[in-house]
């Protein structure tokens, strides 16, 4: 079964140093990402942090993970922690409402 992550992610510039931060999402098929986050957009909570992935995002890539977890009613990984079904379906009715 396809399993969708999305990543807190810091991003560094390795050139001149510069940081940003945001989310990194993965499949077994695609990839998106977003580095246009300050650091202080970056929730500590994996569910909030998830929250504002959704509600910020109009990535097409993204929202094609999303819908697969949506359509086989299944979790996503966020971080370290898995967040099933049941919580994450309030979550999109929320950020699609």
């Amino acid at each position: 079964m396809n399993r969708v992550c999305i990543e807190p992610t810091k991003f560094t510039d390795l050139r001149s140093g510069g940081e940003s931060f945001g989310w990194r999402a993965f499949d077994d098929y695609s990839q998106a990402y977003d580095g246009s986050w300050s650091k202080a957009d970056m929730p500590e909570d994996d569910v909030v942090f998830l929250k504002r992935v959704l509600a910020t995002s109009e990535d097409k890539a993204l929202w094609a993970m999303v819908d697969f977890c949506s359509d086989f009613r299944q979790g996503i990984h966020v971080g370290d922690n898995f967040v099933d079904w049941p919580e994450l379906s309030p979550l999109l009715g929320f950020v699609r409402a």
